[in-house]
């Protein structure tokens, strides 16, 4: 006869099996949206007003959303970025040319580091008015549809690097730069999956004058990540309360500082 243990299950046990239920649910809700993605053909010259090289690029951006990163955009036409190839609007998760409405800077002429580029829809929209743009993302996915991008609207002023934030020493990105400084850094909804936050505004302001800031996390985590720029630049401006252009995540806020 066995006797039924009664022990009682602990809470850490308890929030591991939710946790990990959690991570479950996710991955499958993640390998459904990758079930459902459909390559479009490119073998075909023209379909449907979409020329070979856009509907290579577009399998790209759904090839994201496989990816592991946070934001995946599996909902979106092309992830993350909204894009725009050949005339054409490509919807993704985040608006760049957004964003970028109420950003008081002038880019002409200037140098820009996007540290967690993702698509590298940022660098993208501001493509012509930039004199280099460097982005950086530990997701290669992600890095290599930028690069795809890049062949394909001939941005070669545009650099797209794999680089883990925590993982490498943050020095070495200054080696890929091809100036020992740029202009303005972007960091944009990135702290919150970082342990070393920290260490990578740090970063940024041995590495530049002005940051593009976006805060992200509970509202803890941002009131912190506010803090801790207003510790370090003289000038931090609020340019936005709320992240408008992802109806999904609105209580994000858009930075800019300044030394």
């Amino acid at each position: 006869m066995h006797l039924l243990d009664l022990t009682p299950i602990s809470n850490n046990f308890i929030g591991h099996t939710r946790m990990s239920l959690r991570k479950l649910l996710k991955k499958r809700r993640k390998q459904k949206v990758v079930d459902q993605i459909e390559r479009l053909n490119v073998f075909e010259e023209e379909i449907d007003g979409l020329d070979k090289d856009t509907r290579k690029i577009i399998n790209l951006l759904n090839y994201t959303k496989r990816s592991t990163s946070a934001y995946d955009g599996g909902e979106f036409d092309v992830g993350y970025h909204s894009f725009n190839l050949k005339g054409k609007r490509l919807r993704g998760q985040r608006d760049p040319q957004q964003r970028f409405s109420n950003v008081p800077y002038d880019f002409t002429g200037k140098t820009v580091l996007d540290i967690g580029c993702n698509q590298g829809g940022m660098l993208f929209e501001i493509a012509d008015r930039i004199k280099h743009g460097i982005g950086i993302d530990y997701d290669a996915r992600m890095v290599n549809v930028a690069n795809r991008i890049r062949s394909n609207q001939k941005a070669t002023h545009l650099d797209f690097y794999v680089f883990d934030l925590q993982a490498e020493r943050l020095d070495y990105i200054s080696d890929l730069l091809i100036d020992d400084n740029v202009d303005i850094c972007f960091l944009l909804s990135v702290c919150m999956w970082l342990k070393n936050w920290k260490d990578v505004i740090d970063f940024t302001y041995k590495s530049s004058d002005s940051l593009l800031f976006e805060t992200n996390g509970s509202t803890e985590q941002q009131d912190e990540q506010v803090a801790y720029l207003q510790k370090c630049y003289s000038k931090v401006d609020l340019l936005s309360a709320s992240s408008e252009d992802d109806p999904k995540q609105k209580k994000r806020k858009l930075l800019l500082c300044s030394k």
